[in-house]
């Protein structure tokens, strides 16, 4: 189950980095209320993982994931460009992250 909370602290993280790039100076309450909510939620999840993950295993999947969630939403959503070094890189994390969960 702790590897659940992970994956969920990790996409509530993409999602409140995602609304953190519509907050315009705190112009936009909306995306100021999903960025809070979600950042509580990810960090509950997170909190929820360590009890059964050691806290730096934890917190390196947890940073991981959203890590390489942000990358594909800038790729996809807003039409960021990769080259093949950050892309070797990222794949590098997702090894990482894999690891972690097969080492624990």
């Amino acid at each position: 189950m702790a590897w659940i909370y992970i994956l969920l602290a990790g996409l509530e993280e993409v999602i409140s980095v995602i609304a953190m790039k519509y907050v315009d100076g705190f112009k936009h309450k909306k995306p100021i209320a999903v960025m809070g909510v979600g950042f509580m939620a990810s960090f509950y999840f997170l909190s929820q993982a360590m009890q059964e993950i050691a806290i730096g295993i934890a917190y390196a999947a947890w940073a991981g994931i959203g890590t390489i969630g942000i990358a594909i939403v800038g790729i996809m959503r807003f039409k960021e460009k990769m080259n093949i070094l950050q892309f070797i890189f990222l794949s590098l994390i997702l090894v990482g992250v894999v690891g972690l969960q097969l080492a624990s």
